[in-house]
């Protein structure tokens, strides 16, 4: 079971590394590998740079979090709203992309390397210079992102940035 942080611990944990972040080494790094942060309130919030490698951040509301250059490598962002989400060269290797919707964010220069995709929306989403290579699964049809050449298909452009992906089909009813 995941350690879970509370929001006292997470802010004061926050305010350390924002310091660290824009003054050049004062206080330190946050790093919440492997910790839960269910529950918390991080919608809008500025954790740029963050380490949130294997972090539980299912359902979490992220609309408008700045969350450029962090790390979420393995994380489980299922059913997680990134409405406006800066991802600019975030690391997302091997995260877990469970019904995770992207509405314009910012995903230009971000890692998806080998994540685990399943009915993932996009709804013109930048992604120039995206990695995609090894990601797989499945896109919610209708999904498109803003690439070099202007809007496009999310499906082609994530194949385009080497993803393994489908359009994700409802399975009929009896």
């Amino acid at each position: 079971m995941r350690e879970a942080l509370t929001q006292t611990e997470f802010d004061a944990r926050l305010r350390e590394h924002q310091r660290w972040w824009s003054e050049g080494g004062v206080g330190r790094q946050l790093d919440l590998t492997g910790r839960s942060l269910t529950g918390l309130q991080l919608a809008g919030r500025r954790v740029d740079g963050v380490l949130f490698n294997e972090v539980d951040l299912s359902g979490a509301d992220l609309t408008g979090t700045d969350l450029h250059r962090t790390e979420l490598i393995g994380a489980n962002l299922r059913h997680a709203k990134l409405v406006g989400a800066d991802l600019y060269k975030a690391n997302l290797i091997g995260a877990d992309l469970t019904k995770t919707f992207f509405v314009r964010a910012d995903l230009r220069g971000a890692t998806l390397r080998n994540a685990r995709l399943a009915r993932t929306g996009f709804h013109s989403d930048r992604v120039s210079g995206w990695d995609a290579t090894g990601a797989t699964g499945t896109v919610l049809p209708g999904s498109f992102v803003t690439d070099t050449s202007g809007l496009t298909d999310a499906i082609d452009a994530l194949r385009q940035a080497g993803a393994l992906v489908r359009p994700f089909v409802r399975k009929a009813e009896p």
